[in-house]
């Protein structure tokens, strides 16, 4: 495949730890050329975050041989990577998929592009994740889930069979889905929550037993 030059779409911290994963690939192989990140907040641009540029705002034009990931991660924000999908209008090829060398995932399963899986990750059989979702460090994934596009799964998470993770929804960090269990689109399982019922559409549960909460700010 060669070496393929790639910029990451926000510079926070997501982003950043997204930048490590690459630099632990090249460590083993080189396959990535970071060339920068693309934030649009403007007092980043021209400055650096670990050394790496911050190239502009997502407008900005890059070669056509470029491919990209969207490292934005905030519950407040859950429709940020789609959103900024929607506005590049970039065919799916465009799109990397970043593993980094620590996560064990089963040849049986599936993983998206423009997805994100970070330090030791663990994912089994039969489980199907898909685009543009953030995996972050030390979640463990069972058997059987679909995961759809969107979907942001934060650090320590425990996700057990069969569950169904529809576009969009959060987990927070720490948090519990237990077998079967469908979070459903644009909800948010609270930090440390123990889900043992659906999620409706939307909403956000907390706790153990994790329960509906006043839907808390995001903007």
């Amino acid at each position: 495949m060669g070496v393929r030059d790639l910029v990451i779409i926000g510079a926070g911290g997501t982003s950043r730890e997204i930048a490590d994963a690459v630099d632990a690939i090249n460590r083993r192989e080189p396959r990535w050329n970071l060339l920068g990140f693309l934030d649009d907040d403007p007092a980043k641009h021209g400055t650096m975050a670990e050394g790496i540029p911050i190239l502009g705002s997502i407008a900005t034009r890059v070669d056509s041989g470029v491919q990209f990931i969207i490292g934005i991660a905030s519950w407040r924000t859950p429709d940020a990577r789609r959103a900024i999908v929607a506005r590049l209008g970039m065919p799916p090829e465009r799109y990397a998929t970043i593993i980094h060398p620590s996560a064990q995932i089963s040849a049986h399963a599936t993983i998206g592009v423009g997805t994100a899986v970070l330090q030791n990750v663990v994912i089994t059989p039969g489980t199907r994740i898909g685009n543009h979702t953030l995996i972050l460090q030390n979640v463990t994934m069972a058997h059987d889930q679909i995961v759809e596009d969107y979907v942001t799964i934060a650090s320590g998470a425990t996700v057990a069979g069969s569950v169904r993770l529809r576009s969009g929804c959060y987990l927070g960090a720490g948090c519990t889905i237990m077998n079967g269990v469908t979070v459903n689109d644009g909800a948010l399982a609270a930090v440390g929550a123990v889900v043992m019922n659906e999620v409706p559409a939307g909403r956000t549960v907390a706790g153990n037993p994790a329960r509906p909460l006043p839907n808390l700010p995001r903007h």
